[in-house]
């Protein structure tokens, strides 16, 4: 596996942002000396913490990323945060997660966050998944990647893929792992039937480092996310260990 993700959203004061991520990098620090492999880290704190972590990260442990960000690159959209704003400061954002839609943001707004991601060097981390797992699932989840990637050339502009489903986010039982391995082989293919040339896609919703095990096997993956269990540092340097262990 490629990478682990740790999305943050509305947790961590900039103090206790900066406490963490300098647990997290002593810890890999620590394991790289001991000629461990490491995995790619990427962190998305809140925005208020992307400027004062940017001055104490080291990228070759951790890298940054956005939570979110407009599709405009200047103008009258109070409270925004345009994708030019970001460069320096991160090199991922997130786009279209489930909660997101879930308040209101809509196909075309998400493929244009990507768009202009992408255009500014950024690399979008586009989440895809169903409501409920069935009949309409495969569908449901191609239509968001086909909308969400609409707007950009993907053999000249990269993308990382989440595969969320709804239904697992926040839930105590995660999506079984011959189910992800399915909806991800389906993603992949399509992804390269529109261009990509080695599609990345990593699976989030209820991974911990209890069941990280059971992802870590799949080689059709290229990596986790993780949000609760992203908040510990030696919980998710364990999952550190599971994920590199596993390439």
């Amino acid at each position: 596996m490629r990478y682990l993700l740790a999305n943050w959203k509305m947790h961590t004061t900039v103090d206790q942002a900066m406490a963490l991520v300098q647990a997290i990098q002593e810890g890999l620090r620590e394991r790289a000396a001991r000629g461990r492999q490491l995995p790619g880290v990427i962190v998305c704190p809140p925005f208020v913490s992307l400027m004062p972590l940017r001055a104490v990260v080291d990228e070759r442990l951790v890298r940054l990323g956005a939570q979110n960000c407009h599709w405009k690159k200047e103008g009258p959209h109070t409270g925004e945060i345009s994708p030019m704003m970001l460069t320096g400061l991160a090199e991922y954002v997130l786009v279209g997660h489930r909660e997101r839609r879930a308040a209101g943001e809509s196909d075309e707004q998400i493929a244009r966050k990507v768009a202009a991601a992408a255009e500014v060097g950024l690399t979008p981390i586009l989440f895809v998944g169903e409501d409920e797992p069935g009949a309409v699932a495969h569908a449901q989840t191609e239509h968001q990647l086909r909308q969400g990637i609409s707007r950009i050339d993907l053999g000249r502009q990269a993308v990382l893929v989440v595969y969320e489903p709804a239904w697992a986010i926040g839930a105590d039982r995660a999506a079984e792992a011959g189910y992800v391995r399915e909806m991800v082989t389906d993603l992949k293919d399509l992804l390269r039937r529109l261009g990509a040339s080695d599609p990345e896609v990593i699976y989030g919703g209820a991974v911990t480092k209890e069941n990280i095990e059971q992802f870590a096997r799949l080689d059709v993956l290229d990596g986790v996310g993780a949000t609760r269990a992203g908040l510990d540092a030696q919980g998710f340097l364990a999952m550190t260990d599971r994920v590199a262990g596993s390439g």
